[in-house]
């Protein structure tokens, strides 16, 4: 049995160094294309995925509503914002070269997602679910395909310039507001009476309180450190302490002592108010009785009702109870019909109430003489007294807004890493001439093979002939 046995083996091991020996003689050939199939890889890989010179640094965002990628007046806050054309624009005039740069396609940015985020969202892209993450630090960089475009200096320039144009777009969008313009001009007193005087007051003490209104919803409890900690909630409290009492004591004078500059221009001018009251009465009174008469016609007995009768001549089985039809029309518009009603009624009547107070302060001033001097000396410089004292107010406010605006700005767009400069290239030159090695070894591993078949073929054909 060995002996029958050893020649299978001899033979296996003769195979076997036949193939080794084969790979000899075309081990130049299998080097050569191995080489080949490498350096085109390479070459293809380098002209396809040239190399690029990029320039990074990286910025941080702080300011509130950006942990919610909202902008500080709630609007959607979008990365793109910080390398908008303008801002490109303005960054490239800082190289104060003569040619103009466009560094549209040489600028790129994207969020800065930690690690730990990162594993956290592929396990829950693994559960099928959504990971919110907005993140306040982001990439910015300069690529360039050519070395010599720019110097390393310009290119750092290039960015910080660009974080510095949208820092200022951004201290200018919301570190600046409008201020609460609350002026008065000089002959307000002289050229106009006490009345609208007062009501002038009141306007713009009542916008003044809602522009302060605003400011406490958003800064809150915020103080000044240059005005004696004062906040805006002390300046509204002072606003409505003006208003509610001073404001009020003088509108009282005025209306108990019938106070007047013109007595005949005030006639005038309540007659004419009492005319426009009785057009606004006279469209009420209608409206209301034009909701009455048709409140009336639904009322009427059958008028939305389907008979049985009628329903059975046409041939069908479907019966509508009149109570469902009665309580649809009461609920859609019997009830809006009453309220336009009573709605119309009633402002009427308050009409009717304001028409009789102004005539009877018409009686009044025709009946009364003039006021005395005391009394009017008093009221002007009561009046005159609520002038500078709004003035103040909204002084204060302005400065305090001023102050806090600039704080909620200062350090909201931060260079955390400044730029560096490396090269790069999309394609992976190792792995590329790898996996091209092998497929060049293979292939000339198989083209060898192949060829010592056809050969040894040729030869066993022509020995058989």
């Amino acid at each position: 049995m060995e002996n029958n046995r050893r020649p299978e083996y001899y033979e296996d091991e003769v195979e076997l160094i036949d193939y080794l020996r084969l790979l000899w003689r075309w081990k130049w050939v299998i080097a050569l294309m191995v080489v080949i199939c490498a350096g085109a890889a390479i070459g293809i890989t380098m002209v396809k995925y040239p190399t690029k010179y990029i320039t990074e640094c990286i910025i941080a965002l702080n300011f509130p509503g950006i942990e919610k990628h909202r902008n500080p007046d709630g609007t959607l806050f979008d990365k793109n914002q910080i390398i908008t054309p303008a801002i490109l624009s303005r960054a490239a005039a800082s190289l104060q070269k003569e040619e103009v740069v466009s560094l549209r396609e040489m600028i790129a940015i994207k969020a800065i997602i930690p690690p730990e985020v990162q594993e956290e969202i592929k396990k829950a892209e693994k559960r099928k679910e959504s990971y919110a993450f907005f993140s306040n630090q982001f990439s910015l960089a300069l690529a360039t395909e050519q070395k010599d475009i720019f110097s390393e200096e310009e290119k750092s320039r290039i960015l910080l310039s660009i974080v510095d144009e949208y820092r200022k777009e951004f201290e200018r969008k919301y570190g600046e507001e409008p201020l609460v313009a609350i002026n008065f001009s000089d002959d307000l007193l002289a050229k106009y009476d006490y009345g609208e005087v007062v009501d002038t007051f009141k306007t713009k003490i009542d916008t003044f309180i809602k522009f302060l209104d605003s400011k406490v919803k958003k800064a809150g409890f915020f103080r000044s450190q240059k005005t004696g900690r004062l906040s805006f909630i002390d300046i509204k409290s002072d606003a409505e302490s003006l208003r509610n009492i001073e404001l009020s004591k003088t509108e009282a004078i005025i209306g108990t002592l019938k106070l007047t500059k013109n007595k005949e221009d005030l006639i005038n001018q309540y007659k004419y108010n009492i005319r426009k009251i009785e057009i606004r009465k006279r469209k009420k009174e209608k409206e209301a009785s034009i909701a009455h008469r048709l409140l009336k016609e639904m009322r009427q007995t059958g008028r939305y009702e389907l008979s049985k009768e009628a329903s059975s001549e046409k041939g069908t089985s479907l019966v509508l109870d009149s109570s469902f039809i009665e309580n649809l029309i009461k609920n859609d518009y019997f009830s809006s019909l009453l309220k336009t009603a009573l709605k119309a009624e009633v402002e009427a009547k308050n009409l009717e109430v304001d028409k009789e107070f102004l005539e009877k302060k018409i009686i009044i001033l025709k009946e009364k003489k003039d006021g005395k001097p005391k009394n009017i000396a008093c009221v002007q410089k009561s009046l005159k007294t609520v002038k500078d004292e709004i003035s103040i107010l909204s002084q204060r406010a302005n400065e305090l807004n001023m102050e806090y605006l600039r704080r909620s700005v200062a350090g909201a767009v931060q260079v955390i890493k400044d730029p560096e400069t490396f090269k790069t290239r999309s394609g992976n030159l190792k792995k590329t001439a790898l996996l091209a090695a092998v497929v060049g070894l293979f292939f000339s591993i198989f083209l060898a093979f192949f060829i010592e078949y056809i050969g040894n073929a040729s030869k066993a054909a022509q020995k058989g002939d």
